[in-house]
């Protein structure tokens, strides 16, 4: 009995280890995700944790939406035709809606106790009270301004707290519905926008519009699900496939999957629309720190602050088994009181609650600061949330954002770049060279009118003009050809006359501008000021920047003498080279100003960069077309002919230069593969 007792004893203990031990595994199923300063996701500390899981086994069927109010949650039970009330507190469940509810999909609880719901099989919106009983009953609109060929079929619902009635539609392109607080429809509020690429831009100004509409069927994405702040702002959340997953792709896209709209419609929470976001979102909510939490179905959760900035990514689906903390078909999520998250998972009809650790609250805690004015407060937890994740970009960013309102603006500028904030980096550069004007302005413009008499004093006073001259003459001959550049910019004509005639520029010369020209491009690509540097050269090969140009400039100068000789071009070839070189004048002269303007003016001055920086361009343009008319002694017309041509040329050599690639590529492939077999039959 004794060795019984032992062994049913040890075989106790032993669950119990094991029991602990899945238990942790369960917890650990949530993995907290965040950018790190080089725009990579990154694994941080756990933010959320999984919690208890409630409904199981309830009797709940596919069900859509769940609400919290005053931590009761309703819950939208579709397959049911019910609204399922329950306390997580003491476990008691009540339903209502049995008989009137057909397919509720969206439901909100108004702080007057009136229950609304979006029911997509019944195509309406029911205005219950709190024992079921309906109090109102919105259908289609028969208003103008709803859309004849729209169906009214209601997915979700939100309510302001003056009882204005927002409605999402399924395929409800137009936007958002509003209606009343009587359930008289007012218009549409909201609504995406379309995307147009280059080339459908192109067509709308050839095509006609017939010919625009059979060609072109465009319509907005639908807004998949809304939520109301307590301010009465509306995010809202769409699906859409062309999204960003890091900082570099998202300087290039256009929109957010995530919005939060002012009165207007306009989105107020990333303007930029450079939000790192998912394309299945289906719904949002609303957090305690002017933050918002986004839930896509798969179930992974995005938590971002008051200006789009990802804060915590976490959840995910449940692949192999049913695990705690993952989701077999997420359907919503929201709040409590208590700041803890609950999320609706349709296919297991049950809701699992998530709550903060203490580095979620650590995080939360150094955003209310910032945001109440406690600036030493904020401060000190952004610097505690460093030491815990010193290669968090929020984190950066957050502290940065409070040494900047402290004034601190030297050291807000270290954690901006730190960050890629150039918004943020660009305000504190304007404070600290703003302080320096009016400190230095006074000495500044002395030491300028100082430089410009003395160089009028030397100009009238001592230089004689045979000196100037003589100088001139026994300048380098190939320091002279250079020099010349600058007669493009007063005298474009002339000078790419006299370099048809081989009075002015040379091979050499001409080789050394584009040497000149090439450094001159890789420094404005790479090397600008942080605020205008988008392209980093720690990401670019300089053999990349060197194909960028030189390949360019190389298929140019070819395919427009070979263009010109069969169409009766006078310029040679050597020509060409050398008036190419000259003809790029106003980019050479003008961008190393770009250059030097990028680490002295802000975002707000940027139009000046950007101004200058494309006059250069059209200037070269222009010189160049001047180049051909003048070099070949073409006509207006000829000279566009063959720009055109010559444009083309460029494009064929580089498609064929590709396919050459891809086939030359399969070629090595096929050999390898070839030589491989052999080799193996050799030896074996």
């Amino acid at each position: 009995m004794k060795y019984i007792r032992k062994i049913v004893i040890s075989a106790l203990l032993l669950l119990v280890i094991l029991a602990s031990n899945q238990a942790e595994a369960r917890e650990s199923t949530a993995y907290t995700y965040t950018i790190s300063v080089d725009g990579e996701w990154i694994r941080t500390q756990d933010a959320y944790l999984p919690g208890q899981v409630y409904l199981k086994g309830f009797g709940m069927s596919k069900p859509s939406d769940l609400f919290i109010k005053d931590n009761i949650i309703y819950i939208a039970d579709t397959g049911n035709g019910r609204i399922v009330i329950f306390n997580p507190q003491t476990n008691e469940v009540s339903t209502i809606g049995e008989g009137v509810l057909k397919g509720p999909r969206g439901i909100f609880v108004h702080d007057n106790g009136k229950i609304y719901v979006a029911d997509y099989d019944a195509e309406s919106v029911f205005v219950l009270s709190r024992d079921g009983t309906v109090e109102m009953k919105i259908t289609r609109p028969e208003s103008y301004l709803f859309s004849e060929g729209s169906r009214f079929k209601p997915t979700n619902v939100a309510v302001t707290k003056g009882g204005i009635i927002f409605v999402v539609g399924e395929g409800s392109y137009e936007g958002i519905m509003q209606f009343s607080q009587e359930g008289e429809f007012q218009g549409y509020y909201a609504a995406n926008t379309t995307r147009i690429t280059f080339l459908e831009k192109i067509q709308e100004l050839i095509f006609t519009q017939e010919q625009l509409n059979r060609l072109f069927k465009r319509t907005p994405l639908a807004i998949q699900n809304i939520d109301i702040t307590d301010n009465d702002l509306l995010y809202s959340v769409t699906q859409d496939a062309n999204v960003s997953y890091s900082w570099r792709e998202a300087e290039e896209s256009e929109g957010n999957n995530v919005k939060l709209h002012n009165l207007a419609g306009q989105d107020i929470l990333n303007t930029s629309g450079d939000m790192i976001d998912e394309w299945n979102f289906v719904d949002v909510a609303e957090g305690q720190y002017d933050n918002c939490y986004a839930l896509t179905y798969t179930g992974l959760i995005n938590e971002y602050d008051n200006e789009g900035n990802l804060i915590f990514s976490f959840g995910g689906r449940a692949v192999s088994s049913e695990r705690n903390g993952l989701f077999t078909y997420a359907a919503a999520i929201d709040l409590d009181d208590n700041g803890f998250i609950y999320v609706l998972d349709s296919e297991r009809a049950l809701i699992q609650m998530f709550y903060p650790t203490e580095y979620a609250v650590l995080t939360h805690k150094a955003i209310s600061e910032l945001k109440s004015g406690n600036y030493l407060e904020s401060e000190a937890t952004w610097a505690a949330l460093l030491k815990l994740n010193g290669m968090s970009r929020i984190a950066h960013n957050g502290y940065g954002k409070t040494l900047y309102l402290q004034q601190n603006y030297k050291e807000a500028m270290k954690h901006f770049k730190i960050a890629n904030n150039k918004a943020y980096y660009s305000e504190s550069f304007w404070e600290i060279r703003d302080a320096w004007i009016n400190k230095y302005i006074g000495p500044v413009l002395i030491i300028l009118a100082a430089v410009y008499l003395g160089r009028m004093f030397w100009k009238h006073i001592y230089r004689k003009k045979n000196k100037k001259i003589q100088k001139a003459r026994n300048a380098p001959k190939l320091l002279e050809d250079i020099l010349y550049i600058f007669n493009f910019i007063k005298h474009p004509i002339d000078s790419f006359y006299y370099v048809k005639r081989g009075q002015k520029g040379t091979v050499l010369s001409a080789s050394v501008l584009y040497l000149i020209t090439f450094v001159i491009f890789m420094c404005d690509r790479l090397f600008r000021g942080f605020i205008f540097n988008h392209t980093s050269s720690k990401d670019v090969s300089i053999l990349y920047v060197m194909a960028l140009f030189f390949i360019p400039c190389f298929l140019w100068v070819i395919g427009n003498y070979m263009v010109s000789s069969i169409n009766e071009g006078e310029g040679k070839l050597r020509i060409v080279y050398i008036g190419t070189a000259y003809a790029m004048a106003p980019y050479t002269i003008l961008t190393p100003f770009v250059l030097i303007l990028t680490y002295i003016l802000t975002l707000n001055e940027a139009f000046y960069i950007n101004f200058i920086w494309y006059f250069s361009l059209a200037w070269s343009g222009i010189l160049i077309f001047l180049g051909i008319m003048e070099i070949h002694n073409y006509t207006f017309k000829d000279a566009v002919k063959n720009v055109l041509l010559t444009i083309f040329f460029m494009a064929m050599a580089i498609t064929a230069f590709a396919v050459l690639y891809i086939i030359w590529g399969q070629v090595i492939d096929f050999i390898n593969q070839v030589a491989g077999e052999a080799t193996y039959r050799a030896l074996y």
